[in-house]
């Protein structure tokens, strides 16, 4: 190469054959094209390189390298291209190559050794094994993304781009700092590259299936054409059947690469994948939907059929009933709504401060198993400053894939947990969105069996009420399974459920027969009539997803894609927050919800408190509407609702401790004015401001409530 042209750098070449082969040269590699490092020594300097030894072709390729090129000098002519280029290779030296008349009798591509480089395959095969952080994913998927993009826009096709051709080095931070691509002799150069160019080297890159759509886009910096979509699934399907086939067509080269990799090398089984996204606070789906539907036992299916059959008659008739009586009986207001927090040591004393300003609310706190020892210390130590302040504390005890696959592990988990806070807390919920493969369960049984080891514990603390079966979303039948398989003997305190209603709109919105209200109803039908838990109704997570908080959105997270987006449940920060306070009033007020929790206090996508600018947060309108909404009716009880005119409009009433009564009242239906069956005196906003009274028999709303007051008089 140019910068290492002399002499004495072509004297030591000559000397490579003789060095390759003494007992300390350190083999890399094995196999057809072996690598091995040497030191070179001229120009009194030492270079430590990486000679590719590509061995005597037989006779089909000699004569493919008499026309086109040997492979070292192909990989040499394609490594000068992409280092003028600017796109990351390992240093080229020279190439060697010696013919006896018309044959190929050796030949080497010599590149200078990057010292603590590693490949994209074990950088990716760590993360998913010991650190599946979605965050050091991403990063890791978009620094190879933006290396290969710089490759294809050079004008070269690797054409055997697998996962350990690319090298790389990473920061601490998880972000790429290096991307070189090696095995360059198949490549070929083009002015340009087209979609299906582009297509056959994506197609042999590795990833599960879905972070394999959003890596796509990250190589094309957008959304990819079709024809690339096209091309780029034909290759893949055919690379995966010539590999599904190598066995067959070369066993004794097969049985030798095997022999020699041995275990040292292999990617997690899909079915095990388990990936967490601190951002949007959730484990990440790694698989798309058709992948996934390949995993699930036919045992998920018949269990869940067979206990929508079973239990179908009785809870209808059960959920008829209690749809008849919603709205119709007195309810304590205290301690009905609750907030989830998520106590970082750091936060936490911020955290508490804006408790403080919400009274004394239940707080649901999470304990996660794949966290470290020293978080778990310090959420045990908020859970008792919790309870400290007078507030009820409720935990959950979230697993991952691991604590699924082990269950010692999760029972030393839970036991941990519960002997350090077990005599502080009122309830603790067991598994989360159990439902969601993405959370680690595949099956009823693996859930069953987490329940089994929390259930051994119970003894212990025998005023502890157990939670769940945690189903998120409007998916029942999938309640009363989990119902049906717990251990023998066993049965929750309470049914406790994540129900969003978000991808309708506002609360009253139906989906089929059922808006928010139906939902509720025919979950309390399930808590009464199943024998496996008492009757007991707790929402444990509910929000609504913010527009333009991106990748720390639920629904955004982990990656804002290109593609547009089909029935998006983000809202701005004004519906959320008037969306809100209209579930909690229905849950509640409805008699069908004994508690709701808000998920969560502070947080960028979907949380009352938006902690995105560093130090300064700020708190959302909903923070306020939720601070009102709790010093108003807080300690009061709920007496009757009340339909307003014809509008559509509604008015709740309480009753307070000293006798009298407050409504609130909105219109769900958007702006509108009612007469209001009594003499109005006096009308607070949502955010706790007073505002005029204009008329005492009219009242102008909207859907945001309003705090009215009335005289009977």
């Amino acid at each position: 190469a140019g910068t290492l042209r002399s002499p004495e750098l072509l004297l030591a070449l000559v000397r490579v054959h003789a060095l390759i082969k003494l007992d300390d040269a350190e083999v890399i590699t094995e196999g057809r094209n072996r690598n091995v490092k040497i030191d070179l020594v001229f120009d009194r300097r030492e270079l430590a390189v990486v000679v590719k030894s590509f061995g005597r072709p037989p006779p089909l390729k000699n004569e493919i390298a008499r026309r086109r090129g040997s492979k070292a000098r192909r990989a040499w002519l394609a490594a000068t291209h992409l280092a003028d280029a600017g796109v990351g290779t390992p240093e080229p030296v020279a190439f060697l190559e010696r013919w006896r008349e018309d044959r190929l009798v050796e030949s080497y591509f010599i590149t200078v050794y990057q010292e603590g480089v590693s490949s994209f395959a074990e950088e990716l095969n760590n993360l998913l094994r010991h650190d599946p952080i979605c965050s050091k994913v991403m990063a890791l998927m978009q620094g190879v993304a933006d290396g290969i993009r710089a490759m294809h826009h050079s004008g070269f096709l690797h054409n055997d781009l697998g996962n350990q051709n690319i090298l790389l080095r990473r920061g601490d931070d998880g972000h790429v700092r290096d991307v070189q691509f090696i095995d360059l002799n198949r490549g070929r150069l083009r002015d340009s590259l087209t979609p299906r160019d582009r297509a056959r080297d994506i197609s042999r890159i590795y990833l599960p299936s879905d972070l394999l759509r959003v890596f796509k886009e990250m190589c094309y910096a957008g959304v990819p054409p079709d024809e690339f979509k096209l091309w780029e699934q034909r290759y893949r399907d055919r690379y995966a059947w010539h590999s599904a086939t190598r066995r067959y067509r070369q066993p004794i080269r097969e049985w030798k690469r095997r022999a020699a990799a041995g275990d040292s090398f292999q990617y997690p089984s899909e079915r095990d994948l388990w990936l967490w996204d601190e951002r949007s606070g959730q484990a990440q789906t790694t698989l798309l939907s058709k992948d996934r539907s390949r995993y699930y036992p036919l045992s998920r299916i018949g269990r869940t059929v067979f206990s929508s059959l079973k239990g179908i008659i009785p809870i209808w008739k059960e959920y008829r009933k209690l749809l008849a009586g919603a709205y119709t009986q007195p309810v304590e207001m205290k301690r009905a709504i609750g907030v989830a927090v998520e106590p970082a040591a750091e936060r936490f004393d911020r955290q508490m401060a804006l408790l403080s300003e919400l009274g004394q609310v239940p707080v649901l706190v999470r304990f996660y198993h794949h966290r470290s020892q020293d978080e778990r210390d310090h959420t045990v130590t908020a859970v008792k400053r919790l309870h400290a302040a007078g507030h009820v504390v409720s935990i959950a005890l979230v697993q991952d894939r691991a604590a699924v696959k082990d269950s010692s592990s999760w029972m030393q988990f839970s036991d941990d947990v519960l002997s350090r806070v077990g005599d502080v807390v009122d309830s603790v919920e067991i598994g989360h969105a159990i439902n969601r493969v993405k959370w680690g369960i595949w099956s009823f049984a693996e859930y069953r069996n987490l329940v089994a080891s929390v259930s051994v514990l119970r003894s212990t603390y025998p005023n502890l009420t157990l939670t769940g079966p945690a189903v998120i979303d409007f998916e029942y039948p999938c309640v009363m399974a989990a119902l049906d398989c717990l251990p023998s003997g066993f049965s929750f305190g309470a049914l406790s459920h994540h129900l969003y209603v978000d991808r309708r709109g506002a609360p009253e919105n139906r989906q089929g027969w059922f808006s928010a209200l139906e939902k509720f109803a025919l979950a309390r039908a399930i808590a009464r009539v199943h024998r496996r838990c008492r009757d007991r109704l707790i929402i444990s997570e509910v929000n609504w997803p913010l527009s333009g908080t991106g990748i720390y959105s639920p629904v955004g997270s982990p990656y804002v894609s290109a593609e547009p987006r089909h029935n998006d449940p983000s809202v701005s920060e004004d519906e959320y927050a008037d969306y809100m306070i209209r579930y909690l009033l229905i849950a509640v007020c409805s008699g069908m919800v004994e508690r709701v929790f808000w998920w969560r206090l502070v947080a960028f996508g979907f949380g009352l408190v938006d902690d995105s600018n560093g130090d300064q947060w700020r708190e959302r309108p909903a923070f306020s509407m939720l601070k009102t909404l709790l010093a108003s009716v807080g300690e009061t009880t709920y007496q009757t609702r009340m339909e307003l005119n014809d509008t559509g409009a509604v008015a709740f009433s309480f009753r307070r401790v000293d006798g009298s009564l407050l409504w609130v009242a909105y219109s769900p239906a958007g702006e509108c004015e009612v007469d209001f069956p009594l003499r109005v005196t006096g009308i607070v906003d949502a955010l706790g401001v007073p505002t005029d009274v204009t008329s005492s028999s009219r009242v102008k709303l909207t859907g945001r409530p309003v705090y009215v007051e009335c005289s009977d008089s």
